[in-house]
Formats: C-alpha cells, sequence, structure tokens
C-alpha cells in the first residue's frame, strides 16, 4: 500500500505534517507516489524547510507573493512542485545518507493566510505542509507558537520515531526536552516508555496542538527496519481512540506501509 493510500490523502487535500521521525521524507515520498499517478502537488512549509532538490518532473519557485495563475502554469509543466518564500543565507549541515535531496540551505515558509488563499484558487491540487520542526528528534513536544497549522488543513500528520522509544530522553531523543521533563514528571535519562509517547501524541496541548474540528487527525509512527518494534501495536492501539488512522511505516524501506488502523473518518480530538 502506498503512504498516501494509508494515510488517507485525497486529490485536493491540505495534510499538514507535525511531530517528529521523518516529516520531510513522508512529504516526499507522498509527491513522488502523487507524481506517479500524474496528480499535481505542492511541497511547501509554513516554518522551515531544507532545500530540496527536485526532480526533473519537479521545480522550485521562491516568492513572497506567489500568484495562483503562475502556479498553475508551472504545474502544469512540472507537477512536482516546492514552494516557499525565499532561500536563507546561511549554510546548514545536513547527513549525505537522508533520503530526500537536499542543498546545504533552509526555505523559509511562507504565512498561512497566504497558503489559504492559494489553496482556494488551486481546485485539485494536494498541498502537503511542513508544519513544525523537531530537529532529528523522535519525540516532539511543541513550544507555545507551534505548530503552525494552515486553517484550510483537511488531515494533520501527527509523527513519532518508533526507535526513540527504550532511549533515554535528552537533546538527541526529544525535542524540548524541559517541557518533557515537567509534562512526564520524569527526570532528564529515564528511558522513554509507549506510555509516555501516547501521552503526549493523544494530548490536546501537545501531540493534538492546534488540529481545527475541520482536518482529520492522523498518526504517523515510523521506524527504520521493516520488523515491526516490539512496543508498535500496543502504542498504534492506544491510540485509536483520538485519531482517525494509525500508520506503522518504514519511511526508507520499499515497501514502506508495515501496519494501518483504520479507525473512523470523523476521529474526535
Amino acid at each position: 500500500m502506498k503512504l498516501c493510500k494509508a494515510l488517507g490523502i485525497r486529490t485536493g487535500d491540505v495534510a499538514a505534517f507535525v511531530g517528529a521521525g521523518g516529516k520531510t521524507t513522508s512529504i516526499w515520498r507522498i509527491q513522488g507516489e502523487l507524481a506517479a499517478q500524474g496528480l499535481r502537488s505542492i511541497l511547501t512549509t509554513t516554518t522551515k524547510l531544507m532545500e530540496p532538490v527536485m526532480p526533473p518532473d519537479g521545480a522550485l519557485t521562491l516568492t513572497t507573493r506567489p500568484e495562483a495563475g503562475r502556479i498553475a502554469a508551472l504545474l502544469d509543466r512540472a507537477p512536482r512542485l516546492a514552494l516557499a518564500a525565499r532561500r536563507l543565507s546561511e549554510l546548514y549541515p545536513w547527513h549525505d545518507d537522508h533520503p530526500v535531496p537536499s542543498r546545504p540551505h533552509k526555505l523559509d515558509g511562507l504565512p498561512t493566510d497566504t497558503l489559504n488563499e492559494l489553496v482556494a484558487q488551486l481546485p485539485g491540487v494536494t498541498w502537503l505542509v511542513e508544519a513544525d520542526g523537531a530537529k532529528g528528534c523522535g519525540l516532539k513536544l511543541p513550544a507555545e507558537h507551534e505548530p503552525v497549522i494552515p486553517t484550510c488543513a483537511t488531515t494533520v500528520v501527527v509523527m513519532a520515531h518508533l526507535d526513540a522509544l527504550g532511549q533515554p530522553i535528552g537533546e538527541k531523543t526529544v525535542h524540548r526536552v524541559a517541557d518533557a521533563v515537567r509534562v512526564l514528571d520524569t527526570p532528564v535519562g529515564t528511558p522513554l516508555t509507549p506510555a509516555m509517547f501516547a501521552r503526549v501524541l493523544t494530548d490536546d496541548t501537545l501531540g493534538l496542538k492546534g488540529i481545527s474540528n475541520r482536518a482529520r487527525a492522523v498518526a504517523l509512527l515510523t521506524q527504520r527496519g521493516t520488523t515491526l518494534h516490539p512496543d508498535a501495536l500496543a502504542l498504534a492501539e492506544s491510540l485509536c481512540a483520538r485519531y482517525s488512522r494509525v500508520v506503522i511505516a518504514a519511511l526508507r524501506a520499499d515497501e514502506a506501509v508495515l501496519k494501518t488502523f483504520e479507525v473512523s473518518e470523523t476521529s474526535k480530538v
């Protein structure tokens, strides 16, 4: 099963990706799946994003004042489009083994009001929006200003990386360690448990923060290997009460989707 199908992303959806564990990789993979079906999509961000190296059927456009007509014309020639406001000048370190081909710069995102207007003017285009950052950690607790989800979002994909389970709470595993220590009431260095993941991912002020009643909430649990993490199924089942779907995936595998739990299309968040 394709990742876009597992997540329930349909043509014309606006899917915002938040949390930790491979947001950029997920968006890149989904955009490739859509392009293979002849569908138009736009990769963008409301925060910052590493500059992708687009494939032959893609294009990158940087503008602080995007025009729907010009974007539509670009999509006719390059159905796999990346859109951002500007390229930031500061060089940013990048790992050669990352599955998304990138340049060592970050792109500055567009305001949510701008995205809302563009979405309304470009029906039938699927939008894939990176709506926060996690600095490579496996679990994310949002800051006060995060996530930056556009109001037009139809789906919000909340992510976490299963390989962080059993690892000690620290800067390499949790984004915003001080908040994790406070919320989970446990000291730095404590191994992360499935209960801790569930506590963060099912909280309206944490994993589910900023998701409107108009959007479906989908959980995406990622891992490196294709053999299911020992705690994957139990954690996924504990999330089903708050999410319309829960997907377990190995984003670098040929067949990424390992397991899918479909609860309902109107999950209460």
